[in-house]
């Protein structure tokens, strides 16, 4: 696909407060941090990591990004996903955006490419959801036939909502790489449990031991 900018918000405080039961603020912050190599990795063996750009306030977030080869976007301060992502399109410029989050420990290439090739197959919009079909775990889209972003809230059924409001074709890809993020402590007893080779994996199983 030409054109393409892959825009990835990342908090600087309170990301995954729902596990501070089973984490420390520093395990916590770890995990966040293993999970956005594990997801820019990806970007690497797809060869779209020039196209990534990690949206956030975070110093060391960023220079993680750098170091892994991708794009940068600061923010002055978190102020949520619907402000990063739109801080990110005011700052680059492409045909198409794609939004990633950065807890996606399973994303695997053939999650990117198939997201990509529903794209060029001329629908107008792309997306998957979260297990829960709660959140919007990757959402690709036109620059010029953009959707009112509905992260924080149910933002799945808001972004499909929003889409056929708009009369604009929809594809859903429900990929088991791109629909597991790590939000609760089911999420992180999954991941502990997997046999996939990952940081972030590694890491789970090492707390849990």
């Amino acid at each position: 696909m030409k054109s393409l900018v892959i825009l990835i918000p990342v908090k600087s405080k309170g990301a995954k407060s729902r596990l501070t039961k089973q984490l420390t603020a520093s395990d916590r912050r770890r995990l966040t941090l293993l999970m956005l190599n594990d997801v820019l990795d990806v970007f690497k063996m797809t060869k779209l990591i020039k196209d990534c750009f990690v949206v956030s306030p975070d110093a060391e977030v960023l220079s993680i990004a750098e170091r892994s080869g991708a794009g940068t976007v600061r923010e002055e301060r978190d102020m949520g996903v619907n402000a990063a992502v739109e801080r990110g399109m005011r700052d680059t410029r492409s045909e198409n955006v794609m939004v990633i989050p950065s807890d996606l420990p399973f994303l695997v290439s053939s999650n990117i490419r198939r997201l990509l090739s529903l794209k060029s197959s001329g629908l107008r919009v792309v997306m998957s959801p979260s297990m829960g079909f709660d959140g919007t775990n990757a959402l690709l889209f036109s620059r010029n036939t953009p959707i009112p972003l509905s992260y924080d809230r149910n933002s799945f059924w808001g972004h499909l909502g929003s889409a056929g409001s708009a009369k604009l074709s929809v594809g859903i890809y429900s990929g088991p790489g791109v629909m597991f993020d790590v939000d609760s402590p089911e999420d992180f007893l999954t991941l502990a449990r997997s046999r996939v080779k990952q940081r972030s994996v590694a890491f789970a199983n090492e707390v849990l031991r």
